[in-house]
């Protein structure tokens, strides 16, 4: 009988020794890493599809939220509030 093959997609390889956020740990990177490198939107597609239905509805959101942030980050630093606050703040550091 063939050795089955120890699944690493999302295994903690501190052992425990670091108590991840619920929200950051190594399967929610394992799985927004994933859905990242797939080489075009359909096998991403089927990559999130794939996940929601291994990890559900929580683990999933907090997947989704990773991919978000770098957009979510351009938008919010294309408003004037934000523009303000880093002139602000550059006279403050000069």
């Amino acid at each position: 009988m063939k050795k089955q093959k120890q699944k690493a997609f999302g295994r903690d390889w501190t052992n425990g020794e670091i108590a991840f956020p619920e929200h950051l740990t190594p399967e929610i990177i394992h799985a927004s890493l994933w859905i990242h490198n797939a080489k075009d939107d359909d096998e991403g597609k089927g990559r999130c599809n794939y996940l929601y239905k291994e990890l559900g509805d929580k683990k999933m959101a907090f997947v989704m939220a990773m991919l978000m942030l770098p957009w979510l980050m351009e938008q919010m630093r294309d408003t004037d509030s934000f523009k303000q606050h880093m002139k602000a703040r550059e006279r403050k550091l000069n």
